[in-house]
């Protein structure tokens, strides 16, 4: 009916008294690991009192016997020398007494003892009875300590768990280390808890919380590592077991200085485990009472090794902000200033090819004139030598003219001076145009060009001559990349955008050339041996162009099987 240790044990006195004769019962247990054991009941036939004192094992006497399962009998304690806490446990007139195991899965976790004033030995009825008692009391027990262990448990995990929480959502140093000493503090009850670090040969504070304001302050702390030498010796607890435990911290071997320091600030014990931080000893965490001396369990020597964990990755992760945030700050001043000499670059390189261009065109299309009325031999007759060298001119010429538009309408778009006149084009108007003007082209090379157009579309919004542009350098790529079969130009429509899609059986591009295909200047078979023309404009402009509409050009591409490009148009643009 409890999980209460001293309630149980307050029952079991209570009711075995009832049962059995006699004048005294006791309950106690052991905490074999502190070598104590503690008074949690007693009954002296009146009342029932739980003092819950703690003493040294020695005081209790010989508990081997008791580990072995064997119950303690002393019939005549005027014979016997009587262990140092048998008055307490039994009363200053005991005569006779017996103790019997309290032992659960094989391990000893207490005793009950009975006693009486009077000589004689203890009836065996009486014994079978306190037995069967301790047997269950002993169950009790264990179940009462597993409950309050599974508790304590669940109670660190969700102090740990909000701990972390809390430090992991400030990326301030300063607001990390005043949150890790609160919320340590509040989660041990203790009087004071100090983050400390090591800089420049010295232990240094560098926040605290007190339980009150009574407690001492050690806030602006420091002192020389020379006094501390326990907590920087490889070989120390503090190293090698990973915490300092002092319940007594005066009993702690230390120099002169460092005592009258500990005096000052009333310390009485210590808990302190390292900080590590990316593996370099940081500094420490500690726990500190003032008004009572404490012996930390093994718990909490875990859980707050544990905080001292989530700390370290805290503090890392608010310096490593800081100093990104520095790092930051600088890089973008750096790449404002690099952005605006890039920025004066282009511009300087836009102005440059748009005046060589406008320079460039003003000869060409002089010679392109002259060709074209000597070829009409207007001034007399040609021989065929010079009409083929005459035509090569002319072809040379038209060729030099189409890169050096292309040129033009690049820069023009990367200056963001290209204007695009929106408005209804007839898309089977278009394509046919289009598929007209490269059909002689498909057929030299022997190539079937085919148009596709799907059954609802009709109409489309662009810029009729840049879209005609983009289709017929579409079409002039997949004829030349094309040895044998076919070219199609397929086009459909769903219910945001219209798509013309460009299919060949050509030789097709490997995936690690797709990535600089709409690259200026790029071609995919640079190099002494090149077997295709080509400035590497076209694409680019043409994706540009399609950018320019709102809409983009893609491509699904594999080597020896063939490519699809495809321009993706929207089928609203701007206020249309």
């Amino acid at each position: 009916m409890t999980r209460s240790l001293s309630e149980i044990a307050a029952a079991v006195v209570t009711q075995v008294a009832q049962m059995i004769p006699c004048t005294w019962i006791s309950l106690v247990i052991f905490d074999l690991e502190k070598s104590e054991f503690i008074l949690l009941a007693i009954h002296t036939g009146r009342e029932t009192q739980a003092p819950g004192i703690r003493l040294p094992l020695t005081a209790f006497g010989d508990i081997e016997p008791l580990q072995r399962g064997e119950v303690i009998v002393i019939q005549e304690t005027r014979t016997t020398q009587m262990p140092a806490g048998a008055e307490l446990l039994l009363g200053n007139q005991v005569r006779a007494y017996i103790n019997i195991p309290l032992i659960a899965q094989g391990e000893l976790i207490g005793s009950l003892n009975i006693a009486k004033d009077t000589l004689g030995a203890f009836p065996r009825q009486l014994r079978t009875v306190a037995e069967q008692v301790a047997r269950t009391v002993a169950i009790a027990i264990q179940q009462a300590r597993l409950f309050e262990q599974i508790e304590r448990q669940a109670l660190h995990e969700r102090s740990l768990n909000q701990i972390s929480r809390i430090l992991n959502s400030s990326l301030d140093p300063q607001a990390v280390l005043c949150q890790i000493v609160q919320l340590t503090g509040e989660c041990f009850a203790v009087d004071r808890v100090v983050i400390f670090a090591f800089n420049n040969r010295q232990i240094q504070v560098l926040n605290e919380w007190r339980s009150h304001a009574e407690v001492v302050s050690m806030q602006d702390f420091t002192a020389p590592i020379a006094d501390w030498p326990d907590l920087l010796d490889p070989d120390s607890d503090f190293f090698c077991h990973h915490f300092f435990h002092a319940p007594d911290y005066a009993q702690v071997p230390m120099t002169p200085t460092r005592l009258r320091q500990i005096e000052y600030a009333q310390t009485l014990s210590v808990l302190s485990v390292p900080i590590f931080v990316r593996d370099q000893l940081f500094g420490g965490l500690s726990l500190q009472t003032t008004t009572t001396y404490r012996t930390f369990t093994a718990e909490e020597i875990s859980l707050l090794q544990r905080i001292s964990e989530q700390a370290a990755i805290a503090l890392y992760n608010a310096r490593s902000y800081e100093s990104l945030e520095e790092i930051v700050q600088q890089r973008t001043q750096e790449l404002e200033q690099e952005k605006q000499l890039s920025e004066a670059a282009n511009r300087a390189k836009t102005e440059f090819l748009s005046n060589i261009s406008h320079e460039l065109r003003t000869p060409l299309t002089g010679i392109l004139g002259f060709s074209s009325i000597l070829l009409e031999q207007v001034f007399g007759t040609l021989n065929a030598k010079q009409t083929q060298y005459l035509e090569l001119i002319l072809s040379a010429g038209k060729h030099l003219l189409d890169l050096i538009n292309d040129l033009l309408d690049l820069t023009k778009i990367e200056a963001a001076k290209e204007e695009l006149l929106i408005e209804p084009v007839v898309v089977v108007e278009i394509a046919n145009a289009c598929i007209s003007l490269l059909q002689e082209r498909a057929q030299v090379k022997g190539l079937h060009l085919e148009l596709q157009i799907a059954p609802n579309v009709t109409e489309c919004m662009a810029d009729k001559r840049r879209l005609k542009q983009i289709l017929v350098n579409l079409l002039a790529n997949a004829i030349k990349f094309t040895e044998s079969g076919s070219v199609t130009l397929d086009i459909t429509q769903t219910s945001t955008k219209i798509q013309f899609s460009v299919i060949d059986t050509g030789i097709g591009i490997s995936q690690k050339d797709l990535a600089k295909l709409f690259q200026p200047f790029q071609q995919l078979d640079s190099g002494l041996d090149r077997k295709y023309e080509g400035t590497g404009l076209g694409l680019a402009l043409s994706r540009k162009l399609a950018q320019l509409h709102g809409g983009d050009l893609t491509v699904e591409s594999e080597l020896g099987r063939g490519s699809r490009f495809t321009l993706h148009l929207p089928l609203r643009v701007g206020n249309w």
